[in-house]
């Protein structure tokens, strides 16, 4: 599993994992339980779709308002 894997190396350098879940029927669709990506065939000539951009979107809409969560928990015990 190189998911799984390349965890340890985010966690060794203090790195924190969010993994897109499932909540969004955007990212279901797609069914990568590791994030949105995209294949452009060998000669990249395949472009993005709209289902994947609204996918990768999704996922960092999702990641950005975990550090905001992430930074404001901090700030409340620095208090």
């Amino acid at each position: 599993m190189p998911g799984p894997a390349l965890y340890n190396s985010a966690y060794h350098f203090g790195g924190v994992i969010v993994p897109p879940g499932y909540k969004n029927h955007v990212i279901d669709g797609l069914g990568n339980p590791y994030g949105t990506g995209h294949v452009t065939g060998e000669d990249g000539s395949i472009a993005v779709g709209e289902e994947s951009l609204t996918a990768a979107r999704a996922q960092g809409r999702r990641v950005a308002e975990t550090a905001a969560a992430l930074k404001a928990g901090f700030a409340a015990k620095a208090k």
